[in-house]
């Protein structure tokens, strides 16, 4: 071959081509450019996975109680500020989470502020405030108060049941009462009613008042016009309170002893030395769980002792010339010589009407835990329906328990912050968007510490169950990622605060893993061009 027409020979190529190719070939530096631009990428996803920081705040107010629950803070540093009402009730430091409840004045208004200080960055600054209204009160039972006048038996004597001539109804006035407003002295007359009976009082003769209090409005029951001493009346059933008075009481002057003429008082008249010692009649007590006083039947007054129904229990008043002596037959002796056999002796204890436990423990299903019970009602007791049991978990320091009805009397329910569908939930942890699981005081974490759990149908039975140790297969979630998926966060209720996801960002690592394949991928190709 004529090579007088080329710029080198062919061994003059062999050293040529070498240095050439190094310094000037674009497959080179396309190679170095791919490399360097997935090299970057992957920087930047790495660095944007770093874990992500959920500040929580959450405040509840009601007319009873100001609630602050604050989670997934920086470890330490915080300070957190709650003012009720103008005034400072709480200001110090905390660290991962921060929870109180601040109890309220129910009967009043109130305002109130919370405010936060992250010390991690002045952006997780956060404050907030309000007001509550006051509770509505407890609704009332209508009550009707009437008004006996009556004259002393003894003028000398003060106003007293014992010292009671036939009484005449004045009047009476219906009233609404609350249970804790029947016995606050609120309710009874100050002043005398108008009455024609009122014209024909003779003010120089001895007279009492007394004042009855009983439940029930006129449509219910009518007040008797007269009652006579001994022979009282409890008013059905109905007598919750009584007083006697004087008529000076009512801001009524007496005349004076001149002004009556009154002629000089006779002797009173002898006294037996001692009197007659009698004992009260104890009436039949009740075995019927449920049952009150007013289901006792009252043994029947005579002209030595008279009884009476009362709230507190069965009321025994020896009659004039007689008093009670050692055998009281279960009374107790009062200071006014009568005595009193309590409502609780006579109907059954509170023990004997109580649910008889059975085997109540935790148990687990797969990996799932249940409280499995069974209980059963004492003897006589009959319920109403086939699921009349509430089971409630006691939370053991004040917050908000957990309760589920109408359950039946032997059976299992899901343990509090369990859950059977996917995704898996166990008490304490919240689970992640990558499937782990992470260890967290809310969704129910107090249940594992060895809770109280309250059965109830009518009388009631409490225990303390364990949670399955760590080492049982349904205690804990799985230790890896089971799914990444994405997933509904438990709280302790529905209303309550959510708990934060917390963790890198399984979407960055993901698309940080695709560019890795994908740039060998090219590497691999553009090395076998050249290579062809």
């Amino acid at each position: 071959m004529d090579t007088t027409h080329h710029p080198f020979s062919r061994a003059d190529a062999g050293r040529a081509v070498g240095p050439t190719r190094r310094d000037t070939s674009p497959v080179k530096r396309l190679l170095a450019s791919v490399v360097t631009a997935t090299l970057a990428l992957g920087g930047l996803f790495v660095a944007t996975a770093a874990p992500a920081s959920a500040h929580t705040p959450v405040v509840t107010a009601d007319c009873e109680s100001l609630d602050v629950g604050l989670w997934a803070y920086a470890h330490k540093g915080n300070k957190v500020t709650v003012v009720v009402d103008g005034a400072t009730v709480a200001e110090e430091r905390f660290g991962r989470s921060f929870q109180r409840s601040f109890e309220l004045d129910p009967s009043t208004d109130h305002t109130w502020s919370v405010t936060v200080k992250a010390s991690d960055n002045r952006r997780y600054d956060w404050s907030d405030d309000g007001s509550t209204t006051a509770c509505t009160p407890a609704a009332g039972e209508e009550v009707q108060v009437g008004i006996y006048l009556y004259p002393k038996l003894d003028p000398a004597r003060p106003a007293a049941w014992e010292n009671s001539g036939k009484q005449e109804l004045l009047g009476t006035k219906t009233l609404t009462l609350r249970e804790d407003e029947l016995r606050n002295d609120q309710h009874w007359f100050t002043e005398l009613p108008e009455n024609e009976l009122l014209d024909d009082v003779d003010l120089c003769l001895a007279w009492g008042v007394q004042q009855d209090l009983l439940r029930g409005g006129p449509d219910e029951y009518t007040m008797p016009q007269n009652i006579t001493y001994p022979d009282g009346t409890s008013m059905d059933g109905r007598l919750v309170d009584w007083q006697h008075q004087e008529l000076t009481d009512f801001g009524i002057e007496l005349p004076s002893a001149e002004e009556c003429a009154i002629p000089e008082q006779p002797e009173e008249p002898e006294q037996p030395e001692e009197p007659l010692v009698v004992a009260p009649l104890a009436p039949e007590a009740l075995a019927v769980c449920g049952a009150d006083v007013e289901s006792v039947e009252l043994p029947a007054s005579t002209s030595q002792i008279t009884y009476l129904r009362t709230v507190d229990g069965i009321l025994a008043t020896p009659v004039s010339g007689h008093v009670f002596g050692a055998e009281l037959a279960g009374y107790t002796l009062q200071d006014d010589g009568s005595a009193l056999l309590p409502v609780e002796d006579l109907v059954p204890a509170a023990e004997e009407c109580a649910l008889v436990p059975g085997d109540i423990q935790a148990v687990c299903e797969a990996d799932v835990p249940y409280l499995g019970y069974e209980v059963a009602l004492p003897e006589g007791v009959e319920a109403e329906g086939d699921t009349p049991l509430t089971i409630t978990f006691l939370h053991p320091r004040g917050g908000e328990d957990y309760v589920v009805t109408d359950q039946p009397l032997a059976g299992s329910i899901l343990w509090p912050g369990a859950s059977a569908d996917e995704p898996r939930q166990w008490p304490g942890f919240v689970r992640n968007e990558d499937g782990s699981y992470t260890e967290t005081d809310g969704n129910y974490a107090w249940t594992r510490e060895g809770v109280q759990v309250l059965f109830e149908v009518n009388p009631s039975y409490s225990t303390v169950v364990d949670y399955p140790p760590a080492s049982s297969e349904c205690a804990n979630p799985p230790v890896e990622p089971v799914a990444a998926e994405d997933v509904t966060l438990v709280s302790d209720d529905e209303d309550g605060p959510q708990l934060a996801t917390t963790g890198a960002t399984v979407a960055g690592a993901a698309a940080f893993a695709v560019l890795l394949v994908a740039g060998g991928a090219v590497v691999f190709w553009l090395r076998r061009r050249v290579q062809a």
